[in-house]
């Protein structure tokens, strides 16, 4: 079964292992989601990822509600950025959240709406008892975002703002 995530604007879809062999190696191919690709997407940073992610859905398919989540704008049915958790949860019930909204779709609201549906959908899990995320201090944007979120900030390290919100 596909797990699928609506909101008010976007289709939240957790990366397949096809979707991910299919952008990374031939953008023109026939994608496993009828869904425009911008050639901006992935972002840099999952670009060189995406081995990795494919090897690792491979051998657990299971694990792409833990990985990377499309979004999708329902409108133009575009990937307009990407949102997940940096693995299942760990034994204190951990995860860790990221998102990424390609430059020509940002300040429509699109982070946040993405990270609220993931957030409130992890701490539905019983496994969940904590969601953390970290920022860079440069990025007032995302700040703003783990804030509305309700995360309380535990402190900056590296350049780095830590973030959490709990049951």
């Amino acid at each position: 079964m596909t797990v699928l995530i609506e909101t008010q604007h976007l289709r939240l879809v957790p990366a397949s292992r096809e979707f991910i062999s299919a952008v990374a190696h031939d953008r023109r191919g026939d994608l496993p989601l009828p869904v425009a690709v911008p050639a901006e997407w992935p972002e840099a940073d999952l670009r060189d990822f995406l081995p990795t992610l494919a090897r690792m859905l491979a051998a657990d398919p299971e694990g792409a509600c833990w990985s990377v989540w499309l979004m999708i704008d329902k409108a133009t049915q575009t990937v307009v950025g990407d949102v997940g958790f940096k693995g299942a949860p760990d034994e204190a019930g951990r995860v860790e959240i990221g998102y990424s909204v390609l430059p020509a779709w940002r300040r429509r609201g699109y982070a946040f709406e993405a990270a609220r549906a993931l957030v409130d959908w992890a701490l539905s899990d019983p496994r969940v008892a904590r969601v953390e995320a970290e920022c860079l201090e440069a990025n007032a944007p995302s700040a703003r975002v783990l804030e509305k979120l309700g995360m309380r900030c535990l402190g900056r390290s590296g350049g780095l703002i830590q973030w959490e919100v709990t049951r």
